[in-house]
């Protein structure tokens, strides 16, 4: 089962692969330390692209204590005992049982295997701060200390915002989800998870597995939860993310003046392109009355 999964996962989200114009894109210098101490890069270094830094998966993984290989373009990583797997030219994830989605797919370029930052804290679990002025990029895992003096932006805010809330040819788990289910009041959302799902929460730097069929409750301002559904026949997955903190970093301050609400956010591919979409809770409840 979990080969047929992996199997599936390599595929879907699969986007061209980006060209020499690209590689040709204004290149500034990134220095990147975890825990302190410099990571070298012998030959791919960081780059940073339209306010989105990517880096050489392999030097920061083992920076960080994991072991990489790659195998039939998939870069495969152990780390404490988990396993993390991500297909070149897919923006899924698949960490154990869990199926993460990045904002844009793993790449080839220089002949190293390059991901967005997001990677880092979502897949691998450390803590990541950056430092615009410095143009560095500081990594800490849960045992090493964070500098409290200066306040730092994160890389990951696109500039370009997200299109209206849109549903894509699979809306299985929309209306699962948001046909009298997922709820906002009190400052507290509500939702019980749909069977045939995969859910997880993240918040305070640790991912927390859902269980299907479960009601859960979490409080407002902070964290985001993830909610999937596989179409194994079809290639396919439909996801939404739930931003309980409307100025998250992820949703590129598009909707800091949201209050009493939280932000749905939608990604799927269409024409062999990425596509994110997102609106507020409300919004997307009074759509799903229509699925």
């Amino acid at each position: 089962m979990k080969k047929s999964l992996l199997t599936l996962l390599t595929i879907i989200l699969v986007l061209g692969s980006v060209g020499t114009a690209a590689e040709a894109a204004a290149v500034k210098s990134v220095a990147v330390t975890v825990n302190g101490k410099a990571v070298v890069f012998p030959d791919g270094k960081p780059v940073m692209e339209d306010d989105r830094v990517l880096i050489p998966v392999r030097f920061v993984s083992e920076a960080l204590g994991a072991k990489v290989d790659y195998k039939n373009k998939t870069v495969l990583i152990s780390q404490d005992g988990r396993k993390i797997s991500m297909k070149v030219n897919s923006a899924i994830v698949t960490r154990d049982q869990d199926k993460l989605l990045l904002d844009v797919p793993a790449r080839v370029q220089k002949n190293r295997v390059y991901v967005p930052l997001r990677f880092v804290s979502e897949a691998l679990g450390a803590q990541v701060d950056w430092s615009k002025a410095k143009m560095l990029v500081a990594i800490t895992t849960g045992a090493a200390p964070t500098d409290p003096k200066e306040p730092e932006e994160k890389p990951e805010q696109p500039k370009a915002f997200f299109k209206p809330f849109a549903w894509e040819e699979k809306t299985e788990l929309g209306k699962a989800l948001f046909k009298n289910n997922v709820k906002y009041a009190n400052g507290q959302v509500t939702f019980t998870v749909p069977y045939a799902s995969n859910a997880t929460y993240q918040g305070n730097q640790k991912v927390t597995k859902l269980t299907p069929g479960q009601s859960y409750t979490f409080p407002g301002g902070t964290g985001s939860i993830s909610f999937s559904k596989i179409y194994a026949s079809e290639d396919r997955i439909e996801n939404y993310s739930l931003y309980l903190d409307t100025k998250h970093d992820s949703l590129a301050k598009q909707f800091d003046s949201v209050t009493n609400d939280i932000v749905v956010k939608h990604s799927f591919v269409k024409n062999g392109q990425a596509v994110g979409t997102a609106g507020t809770l409300t919004e997307v409840i009074l759509l799903a009355q229509s699925l």
